[in-house]
């Protein structure tokens, strides 16, 4: 059963969130506050964490900061009851997996924690020895495509020296499949999406193209522009610059080159974060063998 920490002081709105969440077949570990969060999390690691962003005394960042030194790729969603397209890109430069507007439906609030899962299991995949830091990838217009496709820019990405955006870029990476999907291909398999990837010193490129009919880009401002976290809302948050071409069906995703300290960082983040998971293992081995004693003694 997949494990969710989370962290919400409105005595109601945690009430009801444990309920929805329990209903999905979800383990719910609710805390009111950040401190009861660190102690259930020692206690118990969690798949994710979802946790409102303002809360009396420390927030969902001082929360995060705090987590992620003892997983430095905790899967991570933040819930805010006034979000902005700035908060939203905020909360993801502060390294939250993603952001939800309160209140928010029960769907979304799903996709949004299995999303936040999938993206740290992709994250977690070992670079290519390549050192190629480009890729095309052309698959079926199909949601089950979506590990596939995250995976291979992911590689790239990383291979590229963007590890410290890699979080933002497979975010808004698969939002723009899954509109190339849904809003483009419209659910046809026969039909094919197409997503070009590069990365250098330049900067990073990723384009999602469908053979949908499209829209009108002059719309895209109006469209993003309403208070909300869904498709053209999440993917200008996440980038650094988006453009649609075309007739609207080539989407293209702009990312700047992270600064040498943030990747230092960042690989400074991955190495611990294999350390820990080798101290793990070893832990648990150590006390498999020592039940395998008594049972024996």
């Amino acid at each position: 059963m997949t494990t969710v920490l989370m962290v919400e002081d409105d005595d109601a709105v945690r009430s009801a969130l444990t309920q929805v969440l329990s209903r999905a077949g979800w383990l719910v570990v609710a805390c009111s506050g950040v401190d009861e969060a660190e102690r259930r999390f020692a206690e118990q690691p969690c798949d994710v964490v979802l946790s409102d962003l303002v809360m009396p005394g420390r927030g969902a960042f001082e929360l995060l900061s705090s987590l992620r030194a003892s997983d430095p790729r905790l899967a991570f969603v933040v819930m805010s009851g006034y979000l902005t397209e700035e908060r939203f890109r905020g909360v993801l430069q502060q390294g939250a997996t993603d952001c939800l507007a309160k209140p928010c439906a029960a769907d979304e609030l799903m996709r949004a924690l299995n999303r936040a899962i999938l993206l740290r299991e992709s994250v977690d995949q070992p670079p290519s020895a390549s050192g190629e830091h480009a890729t095309v990838v052309t698959v079926p217009a199909d949601s089950s495509q979506r590990t596939t496709v995250l995976a291979r820019i992911d590689e790239a990405a990383q291979v590229g020296g963007f590890d410290p955006r890699r979080n933002r870029i497979l975010l808004a990476l698969d939002e723009a499949f899954a509109n190339a999907v849904v809003h483009g291909a419209r659910g046809d398999q026969m039909l094919t999406i197409e997503v070009r990837a590069g990365f250098s010193v330049n900067g990073g490129v990723v384009t999602v193209s469908d053979p949908g009919p499209g829209f009108d880009p002059m719309l895209v401002d109006a469209v993003s522009n309403d208070g909300g976290r869904h498709g053209l809302t999440l993917i200008r948050a996440a980038c650094d610059d988006v453009r649609w071409l075309g007739r609207g069906n080539v989407c293209q995703m702009l990312f700047r080159q992270p600064p040498a300290e943030e990747v230092a960082k960042a690989r400074r983040q991955a190495s611990t974060s294999t350390r820990l998971r080798s101290k793990q293992v070893q832990e648990a081995a150590k006390l498999l063998s020592q039940r395998r004693v008594a049972e024996d003694g």
